[in-house]
């Protein structure tokens, strides 16, 4: 009975709330996002994106807003994912986690935004001069 009170804290203890964004930018989606709770704190989020795009993805960054409850913001950071000798290309149709052990005091939701992608054929979305 023990083993049992201990697994369904243990459950309750790794929450995630999921927030869906839809968001495309450059051929990217953000399909879900979630932030992880542990022991009633928020201690980071995951994030899944899917290239909708025809053009296969080698990086991309991405900014994340801290909301709290009001949908005030409490914080912003940026992050980047790219691929590398173990990690593959993105191709057309593929999904991938992202995520990070940061946070943000107050926050307890997440907004994405997608702020540029680089394809394997060397292109950019924007281009640097969408971006002056």
């Amino acid at each position: 009975m023990r083993i049992i009170k201990f697994a369904v804290i243990t459950f309750l203890s790794f929450t995630f709330y999921s927030f869906i964004h839809n968001e495309e930018n450059c051929g990217l989606q953000v399909i879900d996002s979630y932030t992880q709770e542990v022991m009633g704190k928020n201690v980071g989020f995951f994030v899944k994106f899917k290239n909708v795009s025809k053009k296969n993805i080698d990086a991309f960054k991405y900014k994340v807003q801290f909301l709290d409850g009001f949908n005030e913001e409490k914080g912003v950071k940026e992050f980047s994912w790219q691929a590398g000798n173990i990690i593959d290309k993105l191709e057309p149709g593929e999904t991938l986690k992202d995520g990070s052990t940061n946070w943000i005091k107050g926050a307890n939701k997440i907004k994405i935004e997608i702020i540029r992608v680089h394809f394997t054929d060397d292109s950019v979305c924007p281009s640097s001069a969408d971006m002056n």
